[in-house]
């Protein structure tokens, strides 16, 4: 008998997806199942044969319970209660007060101490915070004139070199006469600077 090739590709299909290693077996089988649910129709008792079902039945036996009395017997238990008492001497307790007292007012008298030196302190701080702005704006203002200085010493120099050679360009010797040693010395110092 030969198989369409469609059904057997996928009957090979599924004995390889399945790992069933004998191919022709299965399709026998298979086709041995088809034929019996055709003679016998779809049972599920499957090919014919009978097989014995073991069923567990659970049967619930009601078993009647005597009653059990608890009997609770009260014991008396001694308890032991300790309580602490403070005996105090008025006297030291007067005296301590005081003391107290004292130190409370020394601590307010100190507190306020400390408050107006933390206060001097601040205005301390916020001079001196001040002062160093002051300082600031005169090492801006001394860096200032001197690149003035600076400017000026060098018009200064220019001029004094334009003035020289002004002088040379105007001095016709050193005669301060203008008569160039012609008609003596007529109480001239400038007979030795020559």
């Amino acid at each position: 008998m030969e198989i369409p090739k469609k059904l057997k590709d996928e009957i090979w299909e599924y004995c390889r997806m399945n790992d069933i290693p004998n191919i022709d077996e299965f399709i026998i089988k298979m086709v041995r199942q088809g034929y019996t649910v055709e003679k016998f129709g779809a049972t599920p008792l499957g090919t014919g044969e009978v097989k014995e079902i073991e069923k567990v039945v659970e049967v619930i036996k009601e078993v009647p319970v005597e009653k059990i009395v608890e009997v609770v017997k009260e014991v008396p238990v001694e308890k032991v209660v300790e309580k602490e008492v403070y005996i105090t001497d008025d006297e030291e307790v007067i005296k301590l007060s005081k003391e107290l007292e004292s130190i409370k007012k020394d601590s307010k008298v100190h507190l306020s101490s400390l408050r107006d030196k933390v206060e001097l302190v601040k205005e301390k701080d916020e001079k001196i915070t001040t002062l160093n702005r002051k300082i600031t704006d005169l090492d801006s203002k001394i860096l200032q004139l001197n690149e003035e200085i600076n400017e000026l010493s060098g018009k200064t120099a220019k001029l004094e070199e334009e003035l020289e050679e002004e002088k040379k360009k105007n001095n016709k010797g050193n005669d301060i006469y203008g008569d160039e040693k012609k008609g003596g010395w007529f109480g001239s110092n400038l007979l030795n600077r020559r």
